[in-house]
């Protein structure tokens, strides 16, 4: 399909990584000189343009979590892709998955979701500041994945969630473990509890709460990713590395029954 104007484009070589929004008319500047977008338009992605300083830059399809790192509003602290991905695996969410996502923030994780349960799933994203929800609705119209999320101006702790017999809920707040009990009235039985916190004090909190709320098969990791340099010439860890950025916990409910939660 050729690039068209309005595209996202991910122009890449030669030190230079960038996502650009095609714009008629505009110039395109790296480091390695300037592109006229003009000679995007219409050509199919994977094209390699030259610059004016005659250098050949590939242009082409950005991936979505691309789109969300380089370009997405942010008004919160994100999940980043690589704890993104182990929750969605570990917690079996993909087409037809219907997931509750507190504390969307910016949006970030809620649209790795909608990417996911599509076509005929469906995100329930809360959260209780009403800018948290404006810019996740910003972004998921960006990205076109607004069709799968429903957006809720809501307190959980307080209010509960309006879903029932969720196959996920994914609690991405401060207080994590006050939320457990209506989360739990939310989840079908069998169903999948994720928490995603920065701190061993958050983990102990949640830990308990999960086990009053008689979840089992609970597992705890963090993850870190260490990116090579991929110069044939010189092949090594890069020197900064993506290392602690929050605890995952998962679990699953059972029958046990649900206690009322305090008022």
């Amino acid at each position: 399909m050729p690039i068209k104007e309005g595209d996202y484009v991910l122009i890449v070589g030669d030190g230079v990584r960038s996502v650009i929004k095609v714009a008629r008319g505009s110039r395109i500047s790296t480091i390695r000189g300037v592109i006229n977008a003009d000679d995007i338009i219409n050509q199919e992605y994977g094209t390699l343009i030259k610059t004016n300083l005659g250098y050949d830059l590939a242009v082409l399809r950005p991936l979505i979590t691309d789109i969300l790192l380089e370009r997405a509003d942010r008004v919160t602290q994100v999940i980043y892709p690589k704890d993104a991905a182990q929750i969605i695996i570990n917690a079996g969410i993909g087409p037809g998955s219907r997931v509750a996502e507190a504390g969307v923030g910016s949006g970030f994780m809620t649209a790795m979701l909608a990417y996911y349960v599509r076509p005929n799933g469906r995100v329930y994203g809360y959260d209780k500041r009403e800018d948290a929800i404006s810019i996740a609705r910003k972004n998921l119209e960006m990205l076109g994945l607004l069709d799968w999320v429903e957006l809720k101006l809501r307190d959980v702790i307080s209010d509960g969630f309006l879903e029932r017999d969720l196959d996920a809920v994914i609690l991405d707040m401060g207080d994590p473990w006050n939320a457990i009990p209506r989360a739990t009235e939310a989840l079908r039985f069998d169903g999948v509890l994720v928490v995603y916190v920065p701190t061993v004090n958050q983990v102990i909190k949640v830990l308990r709460a999960m086990s009053d709320y008689g979840y089992v098969d609970v597992r705890m990791f963090d993850v870190m990713v260490r990116e090579w340099k991929t110069e044939p010439d010189e092949v090594r860890p890069q020197t900064w590395v993506n290392a602690h950025t929050g605890y995952i916990l998962i679990g699953r409910r059972t029958l046990r029954p649900i206690a009322q939660p305090t008022k």
